[in-house]
């Protein structure tokens, strides 16, 4: 693992108190619209790929695309326990659109990526902390803080490197 993990609180197991389709509706955004999990790993796993002579940039989007998966998997779960299909799209007055790899920020430089994906990151991080002002279950609010937590701790990671491959590469 590219990071110590051993301060992370646990994951909260999917619960809900009951089915709630609005809920569900604003976590179909975060699992797979434009900013959301899905986008998340395709983007950060191709990162991953384009950086492998960058050893320690390319294990780092490869371990936080897999962070993100496992969000994704909690974000399902949580959705079908909500009483809504967790395909991979939102819904708008009922009208689902669904995922675009066009969601996806490729990029041209190690630095344009990294400014990237520290933009990606600060955006789950708002938008999720939006949707904990509109929910009110408390399995579910407990559940977005813990991926908050995550997300945090992703920027932090980014910024990071993105300080060092600014100073020690040019492209």
């Amino acid at each position: 693992m590219v990071r110590d993990n051993k301060h992370a609180p646990p994951y909260p197991k999917p619960r809900v108190m009951k089915p709630n389709p609005f809920y569900a509706t604003l976590l179909l955004e975060d699992y797979a619209g434009a900013t959301s999990e899905f986008t998340a790993i395709s983007q950060f796993i191709y990162h991953s790929v384009v950086s492998l002579e960058q050893e320690d940039l390319h294990k780092l989007e490869k371990t936080i695309a897999m962070e993100e998966m496992h969000h994704l998997d909690l974000l399902a779960q949580t959705i079908a326990l909500l009483g809504v299909d967790p395909k991979f799209r939102t819904l708008t007055d009922n009208i689902a659109s669904y995922w675009k790899c066009s969601y996806v920020y490729y990029g041209r430089s190690i630095t344009d990526r990294l400014s990237a994906d520290i933009a990606a990151e600060r955006s789950a991080i708002n938008q999720y902390r939006h949707h904990l002002r509109l929910i009110e279950d408390p399995y579910i609010k407990e559940l977005l803080e813990r991926i908050i937590w995550d997300e945090e701790q992703h920027l932090k990671l980014f910024q990071q490197m993105a300080v060092k491959y600014s100073y020690h590469h040019s492209e």
